[in-house]
This record gives C-alpha cells, sequence and structure tokens, in this order.
C-alpha cells in the first residue's frame, strides 16, 4: 500500500514529521478488513512519498492520496474510511494557529498479475 503526500511550502517540517510517523498507524487501522492475508494491514506495509507542489498548483496545502488493493469489504465503505482518515490527521497535534487545508483521496485498484514471455 503507498501513500502520496503532496504538500504547498508554507507546510511546516513538524507537521511533515507528525504526518510521517501518524499515516502508517492511521491507514492500517482504518484499511484493514475481514478477508484473508491480502486484506492484513500493519504500518511497515505501507510506503509513505513526500513531494512539494507546483508553485502553479492550486487547492489544498496538503493533498495525500492513498492506493490500496481494492476489497470488496474496503470498496463498500470506500468513502466511509476516506472520512475517517482525514478525521484522524485532522485531529493529530499541531501548534496553535497552524492551520492548514488538507485532501484526502482513497483510490482502491485491483491488482494483478502480467506474464510475458519472448519466443524466439
Amino acid at each position: 500500500m503507498n501513500a502520496t503526500i503532496i504538500h504547498k511550502t508554507n507546510v511546516t517540517d513538524a507537521l511533515l514529521d507528525n504526518l510521517a510517523m501518524a499515516l502508517p498507524s492511521i491507514l492500517a487501522d482504518t484499511l484493514e478488513a475481514p478477508g484473508g492475508r491480502a486484506a492484513i494491514v500493519k504500518p511497515e506495509q505501507i510506503s509513505l512519498g513526500f513531494s512539494k507542489a507546483s508553485p502553479r498548483d492550486v487547492g489544498s496545502d496538503i493533498k495525500i492520496m492513498i492506493f490500496a488493493k481494492e476489497l470488496p469489504s474496503r470498496a463498500s465503505r470506500e468513502k466511509e474510511m476516506a472520512k475517517k482518515i482525514l478525521e484522524s490527521i485532522v485531529s493529530l497535534p499541531s501548534k496553535p494557529g497552524d492551520t492548514h487545508s488538507i485532501d484526502v483521496r482513497l483510490y482502491l485498484m485491483v491488482v494483478g498479475v502480467a506474464e510475458h514471455s519472448q519466443s524466439n
């Protein structure tokens, strides 16, 4: 599972550090679902990527895009899970007066395997 955090320059390093520490646990708690090994999510299985937004980028100060495997139990609660993730992030401790707009997008994907062999 991957999460990409795109942030504008006004977002502090302290806030990004808080996200880096808290987001894997938030995602693991929210996205774990019944359904066998494919549905088990542990914080150490989550890959985080951070990048700065372009100066021309409009919208939220922080955009979080989460890419997870689609499972029936996740797909049926997709909006509910995205809302829970956003609420958990907003409730993280921050400095007084430190306000940012945050956008969370949860993408559930079908993960498949492709095979290719070269014939002579």
